[in-house]
């Protein structure tokens, strides 16, 4: 009984801390911080599309004659695309030739009346006035036949029509839109996309880049970046980004949707850790245990940017001596003795 009651003390003592009595230690795996700049792929949704947009119409009103091109066509600059009826305004121009030439003779008549103190100056001086008149009415009219014709202000494509032959169309409404890329004389393509503020920062002018359409997966085309906005969208708060690309074979069309590729180096170095090393995420931080050289593991709050693939990229930087726990983390506690089984 005495025998029994010592190992009972004995095994009492075992279980109190500070008494001498051997704790586990655990057994932990370690790897060190890799340091390097992001390799990364920017992709983004995009379609076939133009950089300039301009609505053409006509100044006056007045019944379409003739329609000379259709939605989808290329057209030049300068090129004629519709011209109104214009029977009425040369016969208006007609009138006023008749009225000045009327006007002329009357005044050549009126001067020598004048001399003779047959006629008056004040007949003169009206009759003068009239021709002036008269000549300003034509100079209108003349002006508002050349507006009864519509003409390509720029190299581009007829994204809209909305005129037909043989219709009334008012003063100033829509007869067409006209999508245009630039005015150097070669027809141009352009796929544009909407980026974030980050991605919009990584892309670079002239740099060169993949698109692949969704109609036509099989063709990849090579791209240059054209164009970026500086100002973002109002709505979407995203940046209009222009990737110029020559369509070679490719049978293409205004419109198409497809995606742009552009392998990326980011300039920053980070601070990445497999997955497995970071605990408790929430909200852009996680949770670290770090070996000291005293075998302690020491517990740190970290900040994430993101995850690429397997690997945890960390705002907070680390040293590439740092070893960090990615096994065995599980219930440790700060500060408490730990021995590195493994190490990668």
């Amino acid at each position: 009984m005495t025998g029994m009651l010592i190992a009972l003390a004995l095994f009492a003592c075992r279980q109190k801390p500070g008494q001498g009595v051997e704790t586990l230690i655990p057994h932990v795996t370690v790897v060190h911080p890799e340091i390097a700049p992001l390799a990364d792929t920017i992709i983004a949704t995009g379609l076939i599309t133009t950089i300039d947009q301009s609505d053409l119409s006509f100044k006056t009103g007045g019944t379409v004659e003739q329609v000379y091109i259709k939605e989808g066509d290329f057209v030049r600059k300068g090129q004629l695309l519709a011209r109104l009826n214009t029977a009425e305004y040369k016969s208006q121009i007609d009138q006023l030739d008749y009225k000045i030439s009327q006007y002329m003779r009357d005044i050549k008549r009126l001067q020598v009346l004048v001399k003779d103190t047959i006629a008056t100056m004040e007949q003169l001086q009206n009759t003068e006035t009239a021709l002036a008149a008269s000549r300003a009415q034509k100079d209108a009219l003349a002006y508002n036949l050349d507006q009864t014709s519509i003409y390509a202000p720029a190299d581009g494509v007829i994204l809209k029509k909305q005129i037909n032959k043989g219709e009334y169309k008012p003063s100033g409404a829509l007869a067409f839109t006209l999508g245009s890329n630039g005015n150097d004389g070669n027809r141009h393509w352009m796929f544009k996309v909407s980026l974030s503020d980050k991605d919009r920062l990584r892309l670079k002018l002239n740099e060169r880049t993949i698109l692949t359409l969704d109609a036509l997966p099989e063709h990849p085309l090579e791209g240059v970046v054209y164009r970026m906005s500086t100002i973002p969208d109002a709505v979407t708060l995203t940046y209009e980004c222009y990737i110029r690309f020559e369509p070679k074979q490719v049978p293409i069309v205004y419109g198409l949707t497809g995606k742009l590729l552009l392998p990326a180096m980011n300039e920053q170095s980070y601070t990445l850790l497999p997955l497995e090393a970071v605990t408790q995420v929430n909200e852009g931080t996680g949770i670290i245990y770090t070996v000291s050289a005293q075998s302690l593991a020491r517990r740190s709050e970290v900040k994430l940017l993101s995850i690429k693939q397997n690997k945890a990229v960390l705002y907070t930087v680390l040293s590439p001596a740092e070893r960090v726990i990615i096994a065995g983390n599980d219930g440790l506690e700060d500060g408490q003795k730990v021995q590195i089984e493994n190490a990668r």
